[in-house]
């Protein structure tokens, strides 16, 4: 179940501690993994499971339905078979079957691949992209529910290598590779919502010892302070997130100030507000110019393309401020820098106050509206591009004009009044005395094309990206959210110092260079704390009480994050907080509090229902509820269809009856003859 409210067996659920997961003899038999080459043949063996199923051209829905009659539970088995391995031994299944969902995801790359070049099939091939993408839903499903332990840490997000054209792959994990490639499919679903919802609690983190494989938090139902109130856990993306929220709130808040803050001609020193903005400021470009130097032109996107040119503009007034109050010489009064200073950070408002979108983007409704965005931003590429096309050929085409007579005289005012009609300006009283008529002609046909014909392309292209993500806007926005989860998890730190903390590290930096390892690390350790020190406090305090409630599931053998929302309609689910005891290191008080609001809850029902004996319903109702359902199950089971099954199930029947009834008489016949041939015995 997606809200995790299933119960499973005790092996089934996450090991405490990240040294009880490696001593664990299911999982010791697979450090290894397979090699390259072993990879590559099981998505060879996959694609050949894929091109046998879908064949032909289906209808997509009859693909990616829930039970499906085409992707139904007899191709899911072939799929795990596919593997490979001892079917002896239930390690070598394991160890082989623990890439089946990297292979996959290569598998779909291949039929992307294949309808690019292929235009001939390219419904096939799509077709055959998908159902692969919805045959990685159905085991992530299918191992949610039986085996939550391998579906994390094994298939989702240990990193594999695969050999493609005799050259061994970089080693990604299919949790990463389904982002890359931006298969919707598989980040919408459960399974892999509830791995990226543990990664953003922060509950599983990368192994320290193998950084192909991540490893549970050994914080995750400890109800010590001391375990919590630690740095590491501001490693936590969802800490990080909230930690850039409040710094960008704050930033705000001070570019705020400093821009209405002028309210005089006199130039005025610097004051502790903008010291603290220039603080602030200087911690962003430091980390953007880190972040561009580690990753390379890589990691321009264009979030980060925005932030720059704001920190650019930014950066220049404060430039521009220092000079107003500097005693050097210049050219101009200080009263002339400090205006354009302050000129130039007011043209930033716009990027600072936008800016907070993208730390806000972990809310749905802003992140639907950034995808929005994104995609109608793509789309007016090819707008731009047809604008430009066209612009540079009606230039040419004026200039020319201007030219034809042996000089060009009015060549800055025809270029400003071509890009002046894209924004509906423009004018045709340039054109009344300039080369009649043919400029006349050729500025008439410029508009019409610009204001009819590309401007409307404009707005069908943005309605059909509007369409197309509101269509399909809940994967869109879990898809942001991928994103941004491993923002965070792709670019580890050892030590967080969120800007503008940065500098500090920069300005430690010589001095645990000096230092040892251990004695640096502790040093490092000893300065986060007294600068998170309330943030520290918030989460330990707020861990702990989590921590509780996941050591009682596993008492009830549930997954960590069970009993998160107490619903109506089981009265036995959520967790109830000892009040009295709201600080405690033990976990007694709860538990007996839910157990006591579980027996107390269930007898009052029960009473309830007991007033009246005649109010419950008869036991036969539950079982004419089940006949009357449809066979689902049933027919995904055969790969039948639900639809087909009822009449395959008759004609089963009236074959078994058929079959008895042959058998009967065959065995009657067989009596018969056999007393026929003692009667001539016994006469002879």
């Amino acid at each position: 179940m997606c809200g995790g409210q299933a119960e499973t067996g005790l092996s089934d659920i996450l090991p405490r501690a990240r040294v009880e997961y490696w001593d664990d003899p299911g999982n010791a038999g697979q450090n290894s993994g397979p090699s390259p080459r072993q990879i590559l043949r099981i998505a060879l063996n996959l694609k050949f499971l894929v091109d046998k199923t879908v064949p032909i051209t289906y209808d997509v829905d009859e693909v990616i339905c829930e039970h499906s009659p085409i992707l139904n539970a007899k191709v899911i088995s072939l799929a795990f078979d596919a593997c490979g391995g001892d079917l002896e031994d239930s390690l070598s299944q394991r160890k082989y079957q623990s890439v089946l969902i990297f292979c996959l995801l290569r598998v779909y790359s291949w039929y992307c691949s294949l309808a690019e070049s292929e235009l001939h099939n390219v419904e096939l091939y799509n077709l055959r992209a998908t159902a692969t993408q919805q045959l990685c839903k159905l085991i992530i499903a299918r191992k949610e529910n039986t085996d939550l332990n391998y579906l994390f840490m094994e298939m989702l997000l240990r990193r594999y290598s695969i050999n493609e054209n005799d050259v061994d792959l970089n080693p990604i994990s299919a949790l990463e590779l389904a982002l890359d490639m931006h298969c919707t499919m598989i980040i919408g679903s459960c399974g892999y919502q509830r791995c990226l919802k543990w990664l953003w609690r922060g509950w599983i983190v990368q192994n320290e010892y193998n950084p192909e494989t991540f490893i549970l938090s050994d914080t995750v139902a400890s109800v010590e302070f001391k375990k919590h109130f630690t740095p590491d856990r501001i490693r936590s993306p969802i800490y990080q997130n909230w930690l850039q929220i409040i710094f960008s709130i704050i930033y705000l808040m001070l570019y705020t100030k400093i821009v209405n803050s002028k309210d005089s001609e006199n130039v005025a020193p610097l004051d502790n507000w903008e010291l603290l903005f220039c603080f602030f400021t200087t911690g962003y470009v430091a980390d953007e110019a880190s972040k561009l130097y580690h990753v390379g032109w890589n990691y321009l996107g264009f979030w980060n393309v925005y932030n720059d040119t704001m920190y650019t503009v930014i950066s220049l007034s404060i430039v521009l401020r220092i000079v107003s109050v500097s005693p050097a010489l210049n050219i101009h009064q200080a009263q002339y820098w400090d205006m354009i200073s302050y000129r130039t950070l007011s043209c930033a408002a716009p990027l600072v106050w936008s800016r907070l979108l993208l730390n806000l983007e972990s809310e749905r409704f802003v992140g639907a509206l950034l995808v929005v965005m994104k995609h109608m931003m793509k789309e007016s590429v090819i707008f731009f591009f047809l604008l430009i096309l066209i612009l540079i050929g009606f230039l040419q085409g004026f200039l020319g004009l201007d030219s034809s007579d042996g000089r060009r005289e009015i060549t800055g005012p025809i270029l400003s009044n071509l890009v002046i009609t894209v924004l509906g300006g423009g004018g045709f009283d340039l054109y009344e005395n300039f080369a009649p008529p043919y400029a006349a002609i050729l500025y008439y046909s410029y508009h019409f094309i610009v204001s009819v014909i590309l401007l409307n392309i404009l707005v069908a292209l943005y309605s059909t990206a509007y369409q197309n993500v509101t269509q399909n806007s809940t994967d869109e926005y879990l898809t942001l959210m991928a994103q941004k989860t491993l923002r965070y998890i792709r670019a580890p730190d050892e030590r967080v110092y969120v800007p503008p903390f940065n500098l500090i590290e920069l300005a430690l930096s010589p001095i645990l260079w000096r230092l040892s390892r251990s004695r640096a690390k502790l040093l490092s350790h000893y300065v986060l704390i007294i600068l998170y020190f309330p943030i520290l406090a918030w989460i330990a305090v707020k861990e702990v009480r989590e921590a509780k409630r996941v050591t009682y599931n596993r008492l009830k053998k549930l997954p960590d994050d069970a009993n998160e929302i107490d619903v109506a309609w089981d009265l036995t689910d959520g967790f109830v907080e000892d009040e009295s005891l709201p600080f405690s290191e033990t976990t007694e008080g709860g538990i007996k509090a839910t157990n006591k609001k579980n027996q107390l809850a269930l007898k009052l029902q029960r009473e309830a229902e007991q007033l009246d004996p005649k109010f419950p319903v008869p036991k036969t109702w539950f079982k004419k509820v089940r006949s009357a359902a449809q066979p689902v199950k049933e027919g995904f089971q055969t790969g039948l269809g639900w639809t087909s099954y009822g009449l395959y199930k008759k004609l089963n029947d009236e074959h078994k009856e058929t079959s008895q009834k042959v058998d009967e008489l065959t065995k009657m016949v067989k009596d018969l003859t056999d007393l026929v041939s003692e009667l001539k015995n016994n006469r002879g």
